[in-house]
């Protein structure tokens, strides 16, 4: 299938003159065995056990606390400038980002940090109670650099951080309030930009993972199976990858096009289907949707589809180092314009930056901040019941594509004459 649409007034060429042209690539092959959608065991990235008792200078911890090490220098450079002796991470995307995927949350959903990482100068310590000091020093931090400071489980962190700020100008995250301590949560967040390489390739890692999973899901499963079904089969296969399942969402038939943000409900899918998720591993976070169809995908459906992917396309090329988000956003609106749908971009968030938070930041109409290398962002544009999303890492080179489809069909468009790979939907 091949369409080519002129654009010659949409302002998107210096010429005055851009064209798409959207070639759909169908996949031979409709329905693989669920275990041939797994990673190969040469590929396989789910996390192996630590082992406290491993040499410090093992080459996978040696990696990992090379990027620790930055991650401090960041934070230095950042409490000089701001007048600070030390800062108090505790929130658990703060945890993960600085410890380099330490798994300390609270739990897998909470926001909140198990223990708490006192930062200055010269030393990293972690404030943990008792019950949890065991496995946070043995599983998640050993050989790192952390010093320990430990309460018992039965009194709060709060005596001994106070201790610590006592006399000293510290900031904290914004997880604990209590101490009524400067919030300096959103300077903190911008320090995690731009990611590391060591994070770029974790990332990498985790995209692929995600992007199996979701389409091992689409391909598996049966008409008259619910919402809840399809999210129950996405999830079994992303935690059992070492995935924590962040965001799930499955709508099927009609539902996508009346429920713009939907959950998953006990509603039996028959004709089509939009699976999206988003998966944390080591801290970090990466998004995609799909879409899937039983027989030939509705033509309303297939015209909507191509307009997201041709907004989607036009919001990752022009994504790139020293450009805005509202200006971005404003090609992006000029898309919707001129194929009539002007007003659909005010039904749904347009998308987000994505790292340690799958919501780091939402991508705005007016907003004013500037894309830059290493900066990952996930555009979800929609269009009635069709929607394009994947995550895509900010590069001076160009971009890259963390959660491009795997086995899968695709549509070609070219922007400004680049070929840009969107994923299409699935006939099964």
């Amino acid at each position: 299938m091949s369409t080519e649409i002129d654009l010659a007034s949409s302002g998107l060429s210096a010429a005055g003159t851009a064209s798409f042209v959207i070639n759909e690539q169908r996949s031979t092959d409709r329905v693989m065995q669920t275990a041939d959608d797994r990673p190969s065991p040469s590929q396989d990235s789910l996390p192996a056990m630590p082992d406290p008792a491993v040499d410090h200078r093992e080459a996978g911890l040696a990696q990992r606390r090379a990027d620790i090490e930055e991650k401090h220098r960041r934070v230095i450079a950042w409490m000089d400038a701001a007048g600070l002796d030390a800062v108090i991470l505790s929130r658990a995307d703060s945890l993960a980002w600085f410890s380099s995927g330490g798994e300390l949350g609270e739990d897998y959903t909470s926001g909140r940090g198990a223990v708490q990482i006192y930062v200055n100068h010269n030393c990293r310590a972690v404030v943990c109670d008792n019950a949890h000091s065991p496995r946070i020093f043995e599983e998640e931090l050993a050989g790192l650099g952390f010093q320990l400071k430990e309460h018992p489980w039965h009194t709060p962190p709060t005596g001994l951080l106070t201790d610590l700020a006592r006399n000293r100008r510290v900031a904290t995250d914004g997880g604990l309030p209590e101490l009524g301590l400067p919030d300096a949560r959103e300077a903190l967040a911008q320090l995690r930009y731009p990611l590391t390489p060591f994070e770029r390739q974790r990332l990498r890692e985790l995209g692929r993972t995600l992007a199996l999973a979701l389409e091992a899901t689409c391909r598996n499963f049966e008409p008259g199976e619910t919402e809840s079904d399809l999210a129950g089969h996405l999830a079994h296969r992303l935690l059992r990858e070492g995935v924590h399942p962040v965001d799930l969402r499955v709508a099927g038939d009609d539902r996508p096009a009346r429920y713009r943000v939907p959950g998953f409900k006990a509603a039996a899918i028959e004709r089509r289907a939009m699976i999206s998720a988003v998966g944390r591993r080591h801290g970090l976070c990466a998004g995609a949707t799909r879409m899937v169809s039983f027989g030939p995908v509705d033509p309303e459906v297939r015209q909507a589809h191509a307009l997201a992917a041709m907004v989607d396309a036009t919001c990752i090329y022009f994504s790139r180092p020293g450009e805005t988000i509202g200006g971005v956003f404003r090609r992006a609106r000029r898309i919707y314009e001129k194929f009539g749908h002007p007003d659909e971009w005010t039904l749904s968030p347009q998308g987000h930056l994505i790292a340690y938070d799958p919501r780091e930041a939402p991508l705005l109409p007016e907003s004013t901040r500037t894309l830059a290398h290493g900066v990952a962002v996930r555009w979800s544009p929609s269009v009635g019941a069709a929607r394009s999303e994947d995550t895509v890492v900010v590069d001076q080179r160009g971009y890259e594509v963390v959660t491009e489809a795997q086995r899968w069909p695709k549509l070609e468009v070219a922007v400004r004459g680049f070929t840009i790979l969107r994923p299409g939907i699935l006939e099964r």
